[in-house]
């Protein structure tokens, strides 16, 4: 299994929301690059990327600062908020990003993936709202089933699932282990598990059920888990 840290950046700072409420925002660093080298000192290698700013307004808000994030790792970093354009895609493929996660577009535009030519680079954003896909931010319902999504999602060879649990992301209450199931019966993509990591415990029971990756993002803020405990179920 991966670890991915998560670093949420909202007017350049590195932040957390609490279930996605832009109102409800804690504010972790104001140097997001000297976080990053930090992290990697302690031996973080993969990174998870929201632009939430972007993922807001639907364009690309902190472009400069995550190509500035790309200079510090040359590991695995996947990036997401506000890409919804081929433009878009385009832009964070010449970047070197491994994995570029699409929701809204994904989630509400049937000839997306048909139409994907770098599918392998695209990471389907899929934030669930109990058994419901949202998008725009998770501001709106999406106008497809999970189950549609992530069929058209494995036709077009995407390079991996992104789930998240709205309701546990920022929490510290724990995976949402029973949709983590779901989302592995209903799809064999690798699956990303993301929302309410707070121990070393979850990472490991993670690992078990065969999850491709897990996100540390609030527990590695707050001092719950620290780098080098969680890099000790990283592969």
């Amino acid at each position: 299994m991966r670890v991915f840290f998560a670093m949420d950046l909202m007017g350049g700072k590195a932040v957390r929301l609490l279930r996605g409420d832009f109102e409800k925002v804690t504010v972790y660093s104001e140097l997001p690059l000297d976080m990053i080298a930090e992290m990697r000192r302690r031996g973080a290698r993969d990174f998870h990327i929201i632009d939430l700013d972007g993922a807001r307004t639907g364009a690309r808000v902190h472009a400069d600062l995550i190509k500035g994030i790309r200079g510090l790792t040359e590991d695995y970093m996947e990036v997401g908020g506000g890409i919804r354009t081929d433009a878009d895609i385009l832009f964070y493929e010449k970047l070197g990003v491994d994995g570029i996660i699409v929701g809204t577009r994904a989630l509400s535009d049937p000839s997306f993936f048909p139409a994907l030519t770098s599918p392998g680079r695209v990471v389907l954003g899929l934030d669930m709202q109990g058994t419901t896909p949202m998008a725009k931010g998770w501001t709106e319902a999406a106008g497809l089933t999970a189950e549609e999504i992530l069929g058209a999602a494995e036709r077009a060879g995407v390079r991996a699932v992104l789930y998240t649990s709205i309701g546990r992301d920022g929490t510290l209450e724990g995976p949402d282990y029973e949709g983590i199931r779901k989302m592995q019966k209903m799809t064999s993509l690798p699956l990303i598990a993301s929302g309410g990591v707070s121990t070393v415990d979850d990472l490991a029971r993670l690992k078990d059920m065969g999850a491709w990756a897990s996100i540390v993002g609030k527990a590695f803020y707050e001092g719950r888990i620290q780098v080098e405990e969680a890099m000790g179920f990283a592969d």
